[in-house]
């Protein structure tokens, strides 16, 4: 899969507190050729490093200790002095329920893990075209 140069130099923060997820995502990003891969345990790192990086896209888990991917969604969309970027939300739950919610939250994508690495990437490269 060809990818512009643009787009490889775009930002990119991980938000999920399993260490192991955070390593895959980035794993598969880089192998992509994406080099400004940021990542974060939970909602209050993310919250810190967005207010430091002009980050492009988040992936996000949803089900974390402290702050939800979804508190955290919202959590940035309310503060005037962040930039929302295009959400991916990231997660092992597909209950109907917590993807409608998302989706009126404003969350820009849903994937449900165990995910295709090809099915991250195009998702990414689609939300930054």
């Amino acid at each position: 899969m060809e990818i512009s140069q643009e787009l490889l130099q775009k930002k990119i923060l991980i938000v999920d507190d399993a260490a192991s997820m955070r390593t895959l995502t980035k794993a598969i990003l880089r192998e992509a050729g994406f080099t400004h891969v940021f990542d974060a345990p939970g909602g209050r790192e993310a919250l810190m490093m967005m207010s430091k990086v002009r980050v492009n896209i988040v992936i996000c888990d949803w089900n974390m200790p402290g702050m939800t991917g979804l508190e955290l969604f919202k959590a940035v969309k309310e503060d005037p002095k962040l930039p929302t970027p295009p959400w991916i939300m990231l997660t092992s739950s597909s209950e109907g329920e917590k993807v409608k919610e998302a989706i009126l939250a404003g969350v820009t994508s849903y994937i449900v893990k165990p995910f295709k690495p090809d099915n991250l990437i195009k998702q990414v490269i689609s939300k930054l075209s």
